[in-house]
């Protein structure tokens, strides 16, 4: 059994306050985190190089997109760029998955999913939120002692005495993981004594 510092006696960290991701459409990007969403666009910038012929022109969009919290200048950033990977455009077909990789494992450096907080007492609004516009999503409520999940697929289940956590998840239009995340007051009382493993085949 180990216990892991708590506290940061290094670096005095202010808050989390942007994830850089790119998307292959801006304006259907706009219409889900501002439009569906309610995000705030807090700023736009477009960007520019010179093309074959030396003249200046436009090639991407960066979108601010406000996630709310103490930090008011927090956000998704949002690329666009033109002539870069889309759905459509055949350039980013996947991997298959390799035979033995955990199905819950994903690439070291990859985004799993971006969590949003959220009040609790609104998950069910933003569940119905989610279906009315089409869009499919899992209800999952986390206990501890012994650890255990409930999910309900495009429904919503209330959590019940011992719940750590409410979530929602859910993808935007470029297939994005989204999650909408509440903790609840027992959270504060789950412990941090797992010892970190090393991987064996790690040679550096």
């Amino acid at each position: 059994m180990v216990h892991l510092p708590t506290t940061n006696t290094k670096i005095d960290f202010l808050g989390l306050d942007h994830i850089a991701l790119n998307c292959s459409d801006m304006k259907r990007t706009v219409a889900f985190y501002n439009g569906l969403l309610g995000m705030p666009i807090l700023h736009t910038l477009e960007y520019t190089a010179k093309d074959d012929n030396g003249d200046e022109v436009p090639v991407g969009q960066h979108f601010f997109f406000g996630v709310g919290g103490e930090n008011h200048n927090a956000h998704l950033a949002f690329f666009y760029w033109k002539n870069g990977y889309h759905p459509e455009a055949g350039n980013m077909s996947p991997a298959p998955r390799p035979t033995g990789v955990y199905p819950r494992a994903t690439k070291p450096g990859v985004v799993m999913h971006i969590n949003l907080r959220v009040a609790q007492e609104r998950i069910p609004e933003y569940c119905k939120l989610l279906g009315d516009a089409g869009i499919e999503y899992r209800h999952t409520t986390r206990y501890g002692d012994p650890w255990r999940e409930v999910t309900t697929h495009n429904g919503y289940a209330p959590p019940t005495e011992g719940c750590l956590m409410d979530s929602v998840y859910f993808d935007d239009p470029d297939g994005l993981h989204l999650e909408f995340n509440a903790w609840l007051p027992l959270w504060d009382s789950w412990t941090n004594e797992d010892e970190p493993w090393a991987d064996p085949r790690t040679t550096g």
